[in-house]
């Protein structure tokens, strides 16, 4: 059902996306630790058919509910719409640790105002949590307001990535953070993201993402009283993206990473 004159109306917007792991979890329940074939894409990347199965369920839902707005995903690409708001789902962020039994992974959903997201979800169905920011609002994990930590200096941050091999020819400016950090953690995916938003962890850099890797980990973060851009500063936008995230408890923190990355 269409939700009538709530196109623009943000908080009606949030609602919804949040009732979405209704959707998203069954199918993911379905096929964890199941053993589903896991194909290989044109860029390398794995897929299952619970990937392809969320997603498509997501933009069924989204589209009978918001019809004007436009959609990307991770498996079936872009559907444009007539209204200033777009979703950007990754169904599975994290397949490879989803394919060898691993819980650290999650869906990610966005919604996108002209070219910045001013909501967004991170689902972590095996651990029973989500992370919803709102622009305006603080980021609730599980309905709790939560904060990320106080940090101020790399010397005494947690620093996360996925993994080096993802970082590819930009790890060696991975290394010069990881020597200056107190700890570093290497896989997690979206998991990094909303941990640090909860204060679990002080900084996430990463390179070679696409949109729907990122967009629905800023309004999180943001609303927990964090910073994310590009390595290089910039606004993090739909429209003109590099590919790389950072992400800081503190704009102290952020600013001395970002001359260390420079």
């Amino acid at each position: 059902m269409a939700f009538a004159g709530a196109d623009h109306n943000l908080s009606e917007i949030a609602r919804f996306a949040a009732s979405l792991t209704q959707i998203s979890r069954p199918i993911i329940n379905t096929w964890f630790r199941q053993l589903p074939d896991v194909e290989r894409k044109d860029d390398a990347s794995p897929v299952t058919i619970a990937d392809k199965g969320v997603e498509s369920s997501l933009r069924q839902a989204i589209a009978a509910a918001f019809p004007a707005h436009g959609i990307i995903g991770e498996e079936e690409g872009s559907a444009k719409g007539t209204s200033p708001y777009t979703w950007v789902i990754d169904p599975i962020d994290g397949t490879r640790a989803f394919s060898c039994g691993n819980p650290l992974f999650g869906t990610l959903i966005a919604v996108i105002h002209d070219s910045r997201p001013v909501i967004g979800l991170i689902d972590l169905p095996m651990l029973d949590a989500t992370w919803i920011g709102v622009n305006g609002e603080p980021t609730r994990l599980n309905g709790t307001p939560v904060r990320v930590a106080e940090t101020h200096s790399l010397a005494d941050a947690r620093i996360a990535t996925t993994s080096a091999s993802a970082l590819a020819e930009d790890n060696p400016r991975f290394e010069k953070l990881s020597d200056t950090a107190r700890v570093t953690s290497y896989g997690g995916d979206c998991t990094n993201y909303a941990h640090l938003a909860a204060g679990w962890c002080d900084l996430v850099a990463e390179t070679h993402l696409k949109t729907y890797d990122i967009m629905a980990t800023i309004p999180v973060i943001e609303g927990a009283g964090g910073v994310v851009t590009q390595w290089d500063g910039k606004a993090i936008t739909i429209d003109d993206y590099d590919g790389t995230a950072l992400a800081s408890a503190s704009r102290r923190l952020h600013d001395e990473t970002m001359a260390i990355l420079a």
